[in-house]
């Protein structure tokens, strides 16, 4: 079936299917363990803060200086290792909302529902996260990218704001015409405005129509 003989939904990850910030609570965690990384970063955090000053919110190259300053000088058994230690420590703590959880499921149980999940957390994290999910192999995945390079680890993609929308347009065609999204962000603007249903997930996991 195409997309006009389909209802396509898309789901935000961080904030909206559960509460916190997977790259985000990665880099601290990171930085927690790794005390010189913690002074390269500070030495950075200028240049990342201007980057994202002059580029916006959505740049990609300030956020993967980021990254990159974090897991400079190690190995790559040695952060492979990191973020399994990782993966462990989030899915301890990861609070799920149950209602946008449900609302996935349901979305799932329809035979003409296309479900994309569209975040910008690294998609090594978000497999390792989830898993044991039972809807993990039942949705379409777009995520950001992580990559080594120089010693450490870049994000070559980061799907943010509208490279969301440019993501997905590429896997299923332009002009996007989707039949409900939700987000809890504003950034997530861009692919809420193709939707014919927007909803917004609150901080405590509830569900508001706003289209």
């Amino acid at each position: 079936m195409t997309q006009q003989t389909r209802r396509v939904v898309f789901f935000d990850l961080d904030g909206t299917l559960h509460r916190q910030d997977m790259l985000g609570a990665f880099i601290w965690w990171l930085l927690r363990r790794s005390p010189l990384n913690g002074v390269l970063v500070l030495l950075l955090l200028p240049v990342v803060i201007a980057g994202l000053l002059i580029r916006g919110v959505s740049a990609r190259w300030p956020i993967s200086l980021l990254l990159w300053a974090t897991t400079a000088g190690h190995s790559e058994a040695w952060l492979n290792a990191r973020q399994a230690a990782f993966i462990a420590w989030f899915r301890a703590r990861v609070v799920v909302f149950p209602a946008v959880e449900q609302r996935l499921n349901q979305y799932l149980s329809s035979a003409d529902v296309d479900v994309w999940l569209i975040t910008g957390s690294p998609e090594s994290l978000v497999r390792g996260v989830y898993q044991d999910a039972p809807w993990l192999a039942q949705v379409n995945i777009i995520t950001s990218q992580m990559s080594r390079y120089n010693g450490g680890w870049i994000l070559p993609l980061r799907c943010f704001g509208q490279v969301k929308v440019a993501e997905l347009a590429r896997r299923i065609g332009a002009p996007l015409r989707l039949y409900s999204g939700y987000s809890d962000s504003d950034h997530d603007n861009p692919l809420l405005a193709c939707c014919e249903h927007c909803w917004r997930v609150t901080p405590g996991g509830e569900l508001k129509q706003t289209k």
